[in-house]
């Protein structure tokens, strides 16, 4: 008979430590036993590439009034866990720093049985470097993303160190330095990467400053669709995905496959103020020549880019389509505050100049905006091995027929439940990793 050890179990896992403002979960006494400060409900920790820092919920429950001893804003929280396989291959042990950013709280029961269920919301530490500090600076001879790179390590950097793509030419001249004036540093390192450039390669430019498990990364996002690390391979059995609970299976299968098409949504997870808003998709204002539309020959001068071979033609077709029905205006969806400033800036490259970098960023985030997207459920045995900025393959059946699709992973939630409800129900199912997944590549 096989020992539970030996029993394939997705999905199950322990809390290794948590802790709030210094008061642990669980305190273990001088004879051994362990005595519970607060009960932990669940937690859900979210990383973003829109985003240089991770958020969390975390929902306990306190006795009455037992809370205020640690439950304060900005209260230094760590949260620690692992979900261990049964065949020995080495998992990870995630561990996160926050602080408690806001909280939510309610009556649970009545008379001996009162209780106080919480709900707080964690924050990293980055969120607080970028509201205590103003950057006011001038940067002469040196890259965009090496001015960029200098604000972050100075302000922002808390968690590991950043890999930085290099963007090419100077960000400002000997006698035309460019200004960052009084802005705070996650705004000012948007700010400089939006007039980034990085050559013929990545001319798509539409520039990502985010943080992953491993630290920070600047770099363009068409870097990141074709060179992320491919960290997954997950694979769909149809039929035992709602009975995980009850089915024994391997740690790589996908729990659960969602379609999803964002209303409103302009791209997955890109920060650049340059590339927001769907609007700016059917038109580009070029400084020198006016406002230009992307009509038919230059739109057939975008598919023929290097990036659109990833982009299906019923894709193709159904973009061109809306770019010609698009209706715009001269000035398009650019503030004039904004036009002014680049005006008064002295750049080597100028993003809105020639070069067709304007173009070919609108093209990659437009082509991204109609891709398919996928909500991917794995057990967090395989799916602590994810991060921002990764990418994964997943396996899926239709009608009979294996189809292989690559996917960028702009954002995840790593959630992990203990119980349910006011009677504390014990699940069986713990940790899950729901990755967000944009279909680009193979």
């Amino acid at each position: 008979m096989n020992s539970v050890r030996d029993i394939v179990q997705p999905t199950r896992g322990r809390i290794v430590g948590i802790s709030i403002g210094d008061v642990p979960n669980v305190t273990i006494l001088p004879n051994g036993e362990r005595e519970a400060n607060y009960h932990i409900k669940e937690f859900r920790i979210y990383e973003d590439i829109c985003k240089s820092y991770f958020t969390a919920q975390l929902i306990i429950e306190t006795l009455l009034n037992v809370y205020d001893f640690f439950l304060q804003p900005t209260a230094e929280t760590f949260i620690s866990f692992e979900c261990p396989r049964s065949d020995n291959v080495v998992t990870q042990v995630y561990t996160e720093r926050f602080r408690v950013f806001s909280y939510d709280s309610r009556p649970i029961g009545s008379g001996a049985d009162a209780r106080i269920e919480h709900t707080i919301s964690l924050i990293g530490q980055e969120y607080y470097n970028d509201k205590h500090n103003v950057v006011t600076q001038n940067f002469q001879n040196i890259t965009g993303t090496a001015a960029a790179a200098s604000i972050h390590k100075k302000y922002m950097q808390s968690n590991g160190p950043i890999s930085v793509f290099p963007s090419s030419g100077m960000i400002g001249s000997e006698r035309y330095s460019h200004q960052v004036l009084n802005k705070k540093p996650i705004k000012a390192i948007h700010d400089i990467l939006d007039r980034c450039v990085f050559g013929q390669a990545y001319k798509t430019c539409a520039p990502l400053y985010f943080r992953r498990k491993q630290g920070y990364v600047i770099a363009p996002l068409q870097y990141q669709l074709e060179h992320g690390p491919i960290t997954g391979s997950f694979k769909h059995i149809l039929d035992i995905g709602h009975s995980l609970d009850k089915t024994l299976f391997g740690y790589d299968n996908i729990i659960s496959l969602r379609p999803l098409a964002p209303s409103g949504e302009t791209s997955p997870g890109v920060s650049a103020g340059e590339v927001s808003g769907m609007m700016k998709a059917s038109s580009f204002l070029d400084l020198q020549s006016g406002n230009i539309r992307l009509n038919d020959a230059n739109f057939s001068k975008i598919l023929k880019l290097p990036f659109m071979k990833n982009v299906t033609k019923d894709v193709s077709s159904q973009v061109k389509k809306m770019l010609a029905e698009a209706r715009k205006g001269k000035r398009g969806a650019m503030n004039l505050f904004n036009i002014l400033d680049e005006l008064m800036q002295n750049r080597a490259i100028d993003k809105n100049g020639p070069g067709g970098y304007k173009v070919a960023q609108e093209a990659l985030i437009t082509a991204l905006t109609y891709s398919q997207k996928y909500w991917v459920s794995v057990p967090a045995q395989t799916g602590l091995n994810v991060t921002a900025g990764d990418r994964i393959d997943i396996i899926f059946p239709i009608n009979g027929r294996l189809v292989n699709r690559r996917l960028f992973v702009p954002r995840l939630i790593h959630e992990y439940r203990v119980t349910e409800g006011d009677n504390r129900k014990i699940l069986s199912i713990n940790g899950k990793t729901e990755i967000y997944g944009v279909y680009w590549g193979a």
